[in-house]
């Protein structure tokens, strides 16, 4: 350990390079029931010479490399299960590259968080916007991109694995790797290539989702978008438990919405500083937030006219649903749900334990009303306040359904798990499909997933990363 630690300070220099428990520590657990475990080193890097070295090193020496960004993280993505380096890309490979007003894109490291990317915007390109997840601003923009998160334009864009440009990552042979139409260029790219990912074979594929199982991702070009002038807020409130998937089908459909967030009144209860809600007969079941944007005025005056006809269906079908104006309703009930629309912003009814977990799923439309009776149901039987997290994903084309967990850690976490269990096999019964996919429940999905797609999983990441050195551990590798 002793000669390691001195080849890892040649690379890096020692005051990058620690091995004290009291360092290694933060970087062993997260808010999540996971399982902690401890890395041998942390590693801080500065650039890709280094990294290219490190992977050489990790190769020789068959010790696992562990990507950390934020700390942000959720499912034990950056748990060490077999020890090995962390590599913490927060601390100096954090820099905006290069901003691309003409195609939209913003050029990124791994350290690049949400609130950083957005002052840099709005501080120097006004009229384009990025798309911000449920996140606070101190969440790493890449991270969540190549783990296909969410996003507050998520009905019109779908998630962020969508909308990545390109990629330059660090292969398991120590090779430096453009994938995009930025791929020109034998040593450097151009830093107005990062455009586009076809119509080249798509070997974007090998790294997003993989949970840094296939390789390193040094940079990411990401899309921007036009920010128009008029922005406005409509909120739905739903009178019966699983009439809001209406609202995320037939809204969705319309392509007048920027994005349909959902929750269940428990949440906005927990919003307003109340921890552990209960559900009054004859209030709402859920609410959800709806943000329009136009160019002109008679655009947006053309999208309210839809959004009220489909709510006008709605209730001829003989649905309960009240639409008003967001911002005005958080005036009248709490300032506090305004980080729902505020975006990056600390939603703190998910930081106020010390512990959060959730089933994250990208969920079959199909299925919604029998997902929510089945998980508030789960969530009733435990005595636990339900936490239903719900969005309209392209168009309506499926949905995000994420039961969520708030508990206090170290303590409830058996009683977490169990619960946490049940939910989860009762979604994957009726094809949800996980993401930031914990390995205890990657084992559960391995029962049910084709055995031609495992077998073709497993020759890929054997290829990839044939001495098992990227994080080892995710998904049951």
């Amino acid at each position: 350990m002793e000669e390691l630690k001195e080849k890892l300070s040649t690379i890096f220099g020692k005051d990058r390079v620690t091995s004290n428990q009291v360092d290694l520590y933060p970087y062993s657990y997260d808010m999540t029931e996971c399982s902690p475990g401890m890395p041998d080193f942390v590693v801080i890097p500065e650039n890709n010479q280094q990294l290219v070295q490190l992977v050489s090193l990790a190769n020789e020496c068959k010790i696992p490399l562990i990507p950390y960004i934020s700390g942000n993280n959720v499912g034990g993505l950056t748990i060490p299960h077999h020890g090995g380096i962390i590599i913490d890309f927060g601390k100096k490979m954090n820099r905006i590259l290069h901003v691309n007003e003409d195609m939209m894109y913003a050029l990124l490291e791994p350290g690049v968080t949400f609130g950083q990317l957005k002052k840099y915007l709005d501080n120097n390109h006004s009229n384009l916007r990025y798309s911000y997840p449920f996140a606070p601003p101190y969440a790493s923009v890449v991270g969540n991109a190549i783990l296909s998160g969410m996003n507050n334009l998520s009905c019109k864009i779908g998630s962020m694995g969508d909308s990545i440009n390109g990629l330059e990552v660090i292969t398991g042979m120590g090779e430096i790797a453009r994938i995009g139409s930025c791929f020109y260029g034998k040593e450097h790219s151009d830093p107005g290539s990062w455009w586009c990912r076809y119509p080249m074979p798509d070997l974007l594929g090998l790294f997003v989702n993989w949970q840094g199982m296939t390789g390193l991702v040094t940079k990411c070009a990401v899309q921007l978008w036009p920010n128009p002038r008029i922005q406005k807020c409509y909120m739905v409130i739903m009178f019966g438990l699983t009439d809001i998937v209406d609202v995320l089908q037939e809204v969705g459909r319309s392509e007048i919405v920027d994005d349909i967030s959902a929750v269940n009144t428990e949440v906005i209860k927990m919003t307003c500083e109340i921890p552990e809600p209960v559900k009054i007969p004859g209030e709402p079941d859920f609410a959800a937030i709806l943000p329009i944007t136009a160019k002109t005025e008679k655009m947006m005056q053309a999208k309210e006219e839809i959004l009220h006809q489909v709510v006008d269906e709605m209730r001829e079908k003989g649905i309960q649903i009240l639409l008003i104006d967001f911002l005005e309703f958080a005036k009248i009930f709490n300032l506090r749900v305004r980080c729902y629309h505020d975006l990056p912003a600390v939603i703190l009814s998910l930081v106020e334990y010390s512990g959060l977990t959730w089933f994250g799923s990208y969920a079959p439309m199909h299925e919604m009303k029998l997902l929510i009776q089945k998980v508030y149901s789960i969530f009733n039987e435990h005595g636990i306040p339900p936490f239903i997290y719900m969005k309209s994903m392209k168009s309506g084309h499926y949905a995000i359904f994420r039961p969520i967990i708030r508990y206090k850690k170290f303590k409830e976490e058996k009683k977490v798990h169990m619960l946490l269990e049940e939910i989860a096999e009762t979604c994957i019964n009726l094809g949800c499909i996980p993401y930031k996919t914990p390995a205890w429940m990657t084992e559960k999905m391995r029962k049910v997933i084709n055995p031609g797609w495992l077998q073709l999983f497993e020759r890929i990441k054997k290829c990839m990363d044939p001495n098992n050195i990227f994080n080892p551990g995710r998904w049951n590798t």
